[in-house]
Parts: C-alpha cells; sequence; structure tokens
C-alpha cells in the first residue's frame, strides 16, 4: 500500500459536544452510556462491555429492526482519561471469525469548560468501500452522542 493510499483509507471526523471533557470520556468508557449512544441513528444497542485498560477488551452489539445484530469489539492500546482513547476495532462474523482489524483513536479536547471537541482517526482500512461505512456509521452515531448530552444526560 502507498502512502497516498493510506492515507485515502483513513476516516477522521470531529464533533463538538456540549459537555464538559470528563463526562464525554465517561460516556465512551461506561457500558451503561455506550448502551444509550454506540449504534447509528435506527439501531439499538445491547451489551456493552468494557475493561479500562491497556490490554482490556472492549464490545458492543448493535441490533437492526430487523433483528440483525452486528458486534464490535476490541482491546485497549492507550486509555489516557479523559483525553485519549486508542483501540483495535474489528467485527464479529457470522463463522466466529472476524473482519480485519483497524485502529480507532478518540481524543477528547476539552473546549472552556461546558464542551468537548471529539476527534475520531480510524486507521487500517482495507477498502475504501469499508472506510466510507464506518464513516456514514460513525458520523450517525456520534449524532446520537450529541443528542444524548442534548437531552441532558
Amino acid at each position: 500500500m502507498t502512502m497516498l493510499d493510506s492515507a485515502v483509507l483513513q476516516l477522521r471526523l470531529e464533533r463538538v459536544i456540549r459537555a464538559p471533557r470528563e463526562r464525554v470520556f465517561e460516556a465512551w468508557t461506561r457500558a451503561e452510556d455506550l448502551e444509550r449512544w454506540s449504534a447509528p441513528v435506527g439501531m439499538t444497542t445491547e451489551g456493552g462491555r468494557i475493561d479500562l485498560r491497556v490490554g482490556g477488551e472492549w464490545g458492543v452489539a448493535m441490533l437492526e429492526r430487523d433483528g440483525t445484530r452486528h458486534e464490535a469489539f476490541g482491546r485497549y492500546l492507550e486509555v489516557t482519561p479523559p483525553s485519549k482513547l486508542v483501540y483495535t476495532h474489528a467485527w464479529r462474523a457470522a463463522d466466529g471469525g472476524s473482519s480485519p482489524e483497524t485502529i480507532l483513536t478518540v481524543e477528547f479536547i476539552a473546549e472552556g469548560t461546558k464542551a468537548t471537541r471529539v476527534v475520531l482517526t480510524q486507521v487500517g482500512f482495507m477498502a475504501k468501500a469499508s472506510r466510507d461505512g464506518h464513516t456514514e456509521g460513525w458520523s450517525s452515531t456520534l449524532d446520537r452522542l450529541e443528542a444524548m448530552f442534548a437531552e441532558g444526560a
């Protein structure tokens, strides 16, 4: 893969969330919060699990309205509260295997005392279609995170 290919196959999203950095970090790292927002609009979340330490595992299952289940999982590579998370990300396949692993970095940057800039970067995609699908999914999921705080979480 060339340097250009690598740059093209990365995802980067930014969103300002109207909540203090510590609370936004917490929403990303508590299973009960993940179940409220960590799936694209129109899907529900079940079974968020988090072992928040380097080498610890995380996972979340997302359900479509028709019952189709998607399970994302990985392990933490860096945990720096309340400013940064780095972790692997893969999808569980029907046969028990998994999709190729990507690396997700989430930075939480305080913007004053009442807002947080979330910068999400995901690298390691093997195909443009995968990157584009993740861009759509993460954008929708970040909409739900933003809405959760707008509703007073």
